[in-house]
């Protein structure tokens, strides 16, 4: 068999990783309980060790639910609340907070108007005309350049706001169907203890009868 292949059925079976945790676990605990002589105590003992495992996954589902949604851990949880409790002397620390205020500015645009001067002749006047003509145009030209700017902005900030939506939406979608599905596993794992435990806990009696 190549190495490529005995690569492939290792692939294959890690898929089923957690099954075979639930499965060989449950194996493993029946084969310590159950041999031959095993006394009852024994065997009761052994299946509260799994129904005490079984309800560990539970906390095990909401600590993977709480730090897929970026919250702190159990454990540093319960210590922040512990440290909150009434009685227990606490540091209070005042802080200052600074307002800052910001201005804001806008672009100051001036033009010049071009006179015929104080004896205006059809010349002048014309000549005046066509320099003021000139500058209204390329006013009319700068304010175009800058709406096609402003413009060219805001469809680049809408594009990338849309992106950025997708992309958040598509991780909230991706979240909340791990939360509802993903936690199967864990599920599944509890259960199988939680059933072999409580069979060796019930029966134990019987069990070790039937072993002597």
């Amino acid at each position: 068999m190549s190495y490529d292949k005995i690569r492939s059925i290792g692939a294959w079976l890690a898929e089923a990783k957690y099954v075979w945790v639930a499965v060989l676990s449950s194996i493993g605990t029946l084969a310590v309980a159950l041999h031959s002589g095993a006394s009852e105590p024994l065997i009761r003992l052994t299946g509260l060790v799994l129904q005490v495992l079984g309800i560990g996954t539970v906390v095990w589902g909401i600590a993977e639910t709480r730090a897929l949604f970026g919250h702190t851990p159990l454990f540093a949880a319960a210590k922040a609340w512990l440290g909150r409790f009434p009685l227990r002397n606490r540091n209070i620390v005042i802080g200052a907070a600074g307002l800052s205020m910001a201005s804001s500015t806008g672009k100051a645009r001036g033009h010049v108007t071009h006179g015929p001067g104080p004896n205006p002749t059809v010349e002048t006047r014309l000549d005046a005309l066509e320099k003021n003509i000139d500058a209204l145009h390329e006013r009319i030209t700068s304010a175009q350049r800058e709406l096609d700017e402003q413009s060219h902005k805001s469809k680049e900030e809408l594009g990338a706001e849309a992106a950025t939506r997708q992309t958040e939406d598509e991780r909230t979608r991706k979240m909340l169907e791990t939360t509802v599905t993903g936690g199967v596993h864990i599920s599944a794992i509890g259960a199988t203890w939680l059933f072999v435990g409580v069979v060796l806990s019930t029966a134990a009696p019987e069990l070790a009868a039937w072993l002597k």
